[in-house]
């Protein structure tokens, strides 16, 4: 009985310290970091409106560049650590993906992005796309009709909007 009690009163104990060290109440004291600067400053819902209308038409523009199966043009939509995991579960590399067009072994034809929602984050140089993919793959000179929801990151850097990462969920039919 003895020792339930002192246990009792350690958990009570321990409790009050942790409760004691939590957050510091605000001041109105001045602080010495710089509030606002262009570092961290969230941008104007303007700025992230422009910014998903950059990013829609970079799927534009790599959507263009699938269908034509130039695996150059393909390779600058990605970063240089770009990676994707895709409808078998395969994982991907910028390198791997275009060799993969540029030696025909895939083929891409009728490729179309749609029902794409483009969620920005708050400082306007990253956002996660989501949308549906359909066309048609050919792939060691088999065609089938590809339908796949995909999700993908997107960064912005120097050279503009690249994809990061994605992934590709095919769609079975009667889904």
């Amino acid at each position: 009985m003895t020792n339930r009690l002192i246990a009792t009163a350690l958990v009570a104990l321990s409790s009050l310290v942790f409760i004691s060290c939590g957050a510091p109440a605000a001041t109105n004291a001045p602080s010495n970091k710089a509030s606002n600067t262009a570092g961290n400053a969230a941008p104007k819902a303007a700025d992230t409106a422009a910014a998903e209308t950059e990013v829609k038409k970079m799927m534009d523009d790599f959507s263009a560049a699938l269908n034509k199966n130039d695996a150059d043009a393909i390779g600058k939509f990605y970063t240089d650590d770009y990676s994707l995991i895709d409808g078998n579960g395969q994982v991907q590399t910028k390198a791997s993906r275009t060799e993969q067009i540029r030696s025909g072994k895939v083929k891409l034809e009728g490729v179309k992005f749609g029902d794409m929602k483009v969620s920005m984050h708050p400082t306007g140089d990253a956002a996660v796309v989501t949308g549906k993919a359909s066309g048609k793959s050919t792939t060691d000179g088999k065609t089938e009709d590809v339908s796949s929801m995909v999700t993908w990151i997107v960064v912005k850097g120097a050279d503009g909007w690249k994809f990061s990462r994605a992934q590709i969920t095919n769609i079975k039919a009667g889904s």
